[in-house]
């Protein structure tokens, strides 16, 4: 059985793609893993540092409409739209039966063994950001997951079937062009709509391991303990991974910067694999490859969401703006 996994980043983001590489072969030694870098080379690094891992650019992926993505998308939806023609191209081109999508935020410490029995009987995995209430006014609220999204983007594991082919192909038309951040029209990116692939599409599971995706945003309902040298999720789950998002190495006592519901001085086996991760992210070259500007970067206008709201009522009556 052919097995893949792979990540898609700008070159910004390499170190912490080559630590999640290296966290998810350690457990999972019978996978490929492909890195999509959406940016250039352009003699900035050598690709050969993150063997035995493959780093393919996003431009040679055969996208069709990839320059008018990259011109009419931030850096960070860009990234977010070119996941599923990633995981076309791998179908064609490599023909697995299993593929999973990760973040290159996420640090796996157990195998995939319990979803790759899931996906005998299914065909698309997806994490819940959480299951379970939150009732006090701290960040982020349930308001917030609603316009972000029920589901994670950032894991999706998948086996190869024609169910499997017509959601890529649905997710991908869609992020053509509607993969933009404006909470106001509804739009979290890639990740928005996934709220619609459980009614989509047949042998969809929401997967309510607690051992998955454990992440600032779950952490209600969540507690990391360490039983027998190894940790558990809520005393009897094994962590499978974590998803470090919003942590900032320059302020490592803060847990992310998209919260303030926990604090690292209470959660402290959180805090020593927080400390482990960074020290891994570092090793692997993040002080270079953070300061490395993406070939696709543009200017960021405040005005853009208010832009392309106003060019949307606009259209019909063939009026467009281009500056506010």
């Amino acid at each position: 059985m052919k097995k893949i996994a792979y990540t898609v980043c700008s070159a910004n983001h390499l170190a912490y793609a080559k630590t999640m590489a290296d966290s998810f072969s350690k457990h999972n030694n019978d996978y490929h893993v492909f890195i999509c870098l959406v940016d250039k080379i352009n003699g900035r690094f050598d690709s050969n540092f993150f063997k035995p891992y493959l780093l393919i650019e996003a431009e040679n992926i055969g996208i069709d409409s990839f320059e008018k993505m990259s011109n009419q998308y931030t850096i960070i939806e860009l990234n977010c739209a070119v996941k599923p023609f990633m995981a076309q191209y791998l179908i064609k081109e490599y023909n697995p039966e299993i593929l999973i999508y990760v973040d290159t935020d996420i640090y796996f410490y157990q195998s995939l063994n319990t979803i790759e029995k899931q996906l005998e009987t299914s065909s698309i995995i997806l994490t819940p950001h959480y299951t379970t209430p939150i009732n006090d006014k701290r960040l982020s609220t349930e308001r917030d997951v609603i316009r972000s999204g029920l589901y994670n983007a950032g894991f999706i594991a998948m086996k190869v079937t024609d169910i499997t082919k017509d959601f890529l192909q649905w997710w991908s038309n869609h992020l053509i062009d509607e993969c933009y951040y404006n909470f106001a029209e509804g739009m979290g990116v890639d990740q928005t709509w996934l709220n619609l692939v459980p009614l989509f599409f047949d042998e969809v599971i929401v997967s309510n391991n607690k051992g998955l995706n454990v992440a600032y945003w779950n952490l209600h309902e969540r507690s990391l303990s360490i039983k027998h040298n190894s940790v558990v999720v809520n005393e009897n789950e094994p962590l499978i991974f974590l998803h470090i998002s919003g942590y900032k190495f320059e302020m490592p006592e803060i847990l992310s910067k998209h919260q303030n519901r926990f604090d690292l001085s209470n959660l402290p086996v959180l805090r020593n694999l927080l400390e482990d991760y960074t020290k891994e992210v570092k090793a692997n070259g993040y002080d270079m490859f953070i300061n490395l500007n993406c070939f696709y970067s543009k200017p960021v206008k405040k005005s853009t969401g208010l832009m392309r709201t106003i060019n949307k009522l606009l259209k019909p009556l063939g009026v467009k703006i281009s500056n506010l």
